[in-house]
């Protein structure tokens, strides 16, 4: 049987529920895993308050957990480049049961875990370290001499998107709330912003001397959009992936056009959109992405519980206690 936390009825934290399932069975070109950790994510909390987008919401009893490492135990028919004692780190899909000892993924959502990677770790950088990349690299053209405004720098995603962009030379204007821009700065951030107590743009601005920013990484949204429109240089581009003020403000009439001899660009990227289009492309950046940790450029800042206090975690994780990634042992 496999152990496994599940949502039984939505509500606060204290709704998940031990539980036990039948051990699945990979079908084609899919593998079975054993997970040693599995990473917490807004989107656990977002099913278990049901607060998903219409004709979003899975059925319940529903086991969270779309990221996690483990041992593979069963590989199905077709899968490749792949072995069965493997010590690998996985993405999967809203129902790939991450808070559940056992889980089926598909082979190109799985790479291999070096050995002197920890699973705790390993686990906690597919989505965000995968959402960072591809918003850097294959929507907003990253390139060294490039300049990029991180908003929410400090998260998950926000640390990833500091180390990668650094990597690649780029320079990092970070956005963080006032007790967090010491993390950021101890994160590669050139500069750090307050947002609470200084004018991003404004900031912005001064710090390129009045070009603005090439690109832009923004979970805001709401009336953020605007001044980060404000904020890009000429061709610049602004990424909008998560909508933590609410959907973005403003129109293209009033807003957009203003910046029309700028020629600027907004983009909305949600990964699972790369994941679900362009597997094979998805795997060979997975690959990358885990070389990037493996070489420490990479460095997640993880805090680890044990799996029976996943509630905890989620309240942790909606409080806005954490920095970098909450991760869940099965060990």
């Amino acid at each position: 049987m496999s152990f496994v936390i599940e949502i039984t009825q939505t509500g606060g934290p204290d709704v998940l529920r031990e539980s036990e399932l039948a051990v699945p069975t990979p079908g084609a070109n899919e593998v079975l895993i054993r997970n040693h950790a599995a990473a917490v994510n807004f989107i656990d909390t977002i099913i278990r308050r049901d607060e998903m987008p219409e004709g979003m919401m899975p059925d319940l009893p529903h086991v969270p957990g779309v990221e996690g490492a483990g041992v593979i135990e069963a590989l199905g028919d077709g899968v490749q480049g792949l072995a069965v004692g493997d010590r690998v780190a996985w993405m999967g899909p809203i129902g790939a049961g991450g808070y559940g000892t056992h889980s089926v993924i598909g082979a190109p959502y799985v790479t291999r875990l070096a050995d002197t990677v920890g699973f705790d770790t390993g686990a906690s950088v597919p989505v965000n370290a995968m959402t960072a990349y591809h918003m850097l690299v294959n929507l907003g053209g990253a390139a060294a001499g490039k300049s990029v405004l991180v908003h929410a720098a400090a998260g998950g995603v926000g640390t990833m998107i500091l180390h990668i962009a650094k990597h690649l030379g780029m320079t990092v204007i970070a956005s963080a709330s006032t007790d967090k821009v010491g993390y950021a700065k101890d994160q590669g951030a050139d500069h750090v912003i307050d947002y609470r107590t200084e004018d991003v743009t404004a900031r912005v601005m001064e710090l390129t001397d009045g070009r603005g920013v090439d690109l832009t990484l923004n979970p805001i949204s709401g009336e953020s959009l605007k001044s980060d429109l404000d904020a890009l240089a000429p061709l610049g581009t602004a990424v909008l992936f998560g909508f933590l003020a609410g959907p973005p403000a403003g129109s293209f009439a009033e807003d957009l056009i203003k910046h029309f001899q700028k020629s600027v660009a907004v983009r909305a990227s949600d990964i699972y959109t790369y994941f679900v289009n362009r597997p094979e492309e998805f795997s060979a950046d997975m690959a990358t992405v885990f070389d990037l940790l493996q070489e420490g450029v990479l460095r997640p800042n993880i805090t680890t519980l044990p799996i029976a206090e996943a509630a905890e975690a989620h309240r942790r994780l909606e409080a806005g206690e954490t920095t970098g990634k909450l991760v869940l042992s099965f060990d």
